[in-house]
């Protein structure tokens, strides 16, 4: 039954399906041959599908030839309107009519050769019978009330269009389920043997990396009896008896260094008083005395002035500690030392710089070339093992989708050809 004034909705299509006999036997092929058995067989659908449509389709374009010879012959004839009020109304719907039948009945891509244009030509025509729905609702009154005589042959044959529109959704709902498992055959087949190159490439990656790895733990344990017999060679031990009594003068120095800065830290409180009544130069150097006191054996004659001032605002009481005799004492005893305290700190200084001058630079720079070849190699090996276990868990993770893949591809294929087949 057409709608209104004879004018379509869309139409949806019925599912149509086909009871296959069962086989037992099973073909091994590969990839490349499956695809071109899915290739053929879709082929074949296809050429079924277009032997199908054509009369149907050959009927849609001759319906629609008719529909615009109507509309020019509508377009001929003269509307008698008893009232001249509606004449204008009248007219102009008639005229949307007609250029709506010439306009729209022209099917974009009528050539069917495979089945994405069979689907196409669907659509098209779906699109077309909508239009002219369109059409026939916003004029639907007027058309029946005063050209029903005229438009008689146009409803025939959008009654036509109508049935051949069921007719070819009932041709391509036959075919259609076949024909898309077989497009998704060839996309899968053409998925598989894409992870099929892919775990190739990295099964080879993980041949050079293998053999990269042979070759760096080599490189290590050559490194390794490098170093061994660089230890037991003379001039090493030489270095290495020089080196700890280095290390050995470094910590003295450090020691004494730290045992300086304590003396100094025990007058930090009345330094700190000293500062509040000391002009800014005087505060500079309290600064220097306090937070960095081994500068002051560079300039010791200022900072024993320096301390003497200290001295005499302490017994003056001009600046107010709990024990004036201890700080006078802690200061006279600082002043006192730092003649001894620098000429030691200069003689463990001369010391090191002895020590130092005296090892062998071209064995400390072989000694640390060695040790850093070593690392470097142990820094690739690292890096090589990582690499190792992420290609191997990416060939797992592809061997899971290679199965599963495999698996759907000879599903979806005994469903189009009922044959069994064994990648």
């Amino acid at each position: 039954m057409s709608p209104k004034f004879g004018f379509f909705k869309r139409k949806t299509s019925e599912t149509f399906h086909e009871k296959k006999s069962q086989t037992h036997s099973i073909q091994t092929v590969t990839d490349k041959e499956l695809l071109e058995i899915i290739e053929k067989e879709k082929k074949l659908l296809e050429s079924d599908l277009i032997s199908a449509l054509e009369p149907t389709k050959r009927s849609v374009l001759e319906c629609l030839d008719r529909l615009r010879t109507s509309a020019d012959e509508l377009q001929q004839q003269e509307i008698k309107v008893e009232n001249p009020q509606f004449e204008s109304l009248i007219n102009n719907s008639k005229r949307i009519l007609i250029t709506s039948i010439k306009k729209e009945s022209f099917i974009e891509t009528s050539e069917i050769n495979d089945y994405e244009s069979a689907v196409k030509f669907k659509i098209n025509l779906e699109l077309l019978i909508n239009r002219f729905g369109q059409v026939g609702d916003s004029h639907n009154r007027i058309l029946n009330e005063f050209m029903r005589k005229q438009i008689n042959k146009l409803k025939n044959e959008f009654d036509n269009l109508s049935s051949l529109l069921k007719e070819v959704t009932k041709i391509l709902s036959v075919k259609e389920s076949e024909i898309n498992k077989s497009i998704t055959c060839r996309d899968d087949l053409i998925l598989f043997k894409d992870k099929l190159c892919e775990r190739k490439d990295k099964l080879n990656r993980i041949s050079e990396l293998t053999e990269e790895r042979s070759t760096l733990d080599k490189n290590i344990e050559a490194s390794k009896r490098e170093f061994v017999d660089f230890q037991r060679s003379e001039g090493f031990l030489n270095t290495t008896d020089t080196l700890e009594k280095i290390k050995d003068k470094r910590n003295e120095i450090g020691k004494f260094e730290k045992n300086i800065i304590n003396m100094v830290s025990n007058l930090s409180r009345p330094i700190t008083k000293f500062s509040y009544l000391a002009s800014k130069e005087t505060q500079a150097r309290l600064a220097i005395l306090q937070n960095e006191p081994l500068e002051i054996f560079s300039v010791r004659s200022q900072y024993v002035q320096l301390l003497g001032e200290l001295r005499k605002h302490v017994v003056d009481k001009s600046i107010q500690i709990k024990d004036p005799e201890k700080t006078t004492h802690q200061i006279d005893e600082f002043i006192n030392s730092l003649p001894s305290l620098s000429s030691t700190l200069n003689n463990f200084k001369e010391e090191l710089t002895q020590l130092e001058s005296s090892v062998n630079s071209k064995n400390i720079r072989h000694m640390d070339d060695i040790k850093s070849k070593k690392e470097m190699y142990e820094k690739y090996r690292s890096e090589n093992i990582s690499m190792l276990e992420e290609t191997r868990k990416s060939i797992n993770e592809l061997d899971s989708a290679i199965e599963g893949l495999k698996k759907k591809i000879e599903e979806n294929v005994f469903y189009v050809t009922n044959t069994k087949y064994q990648l």
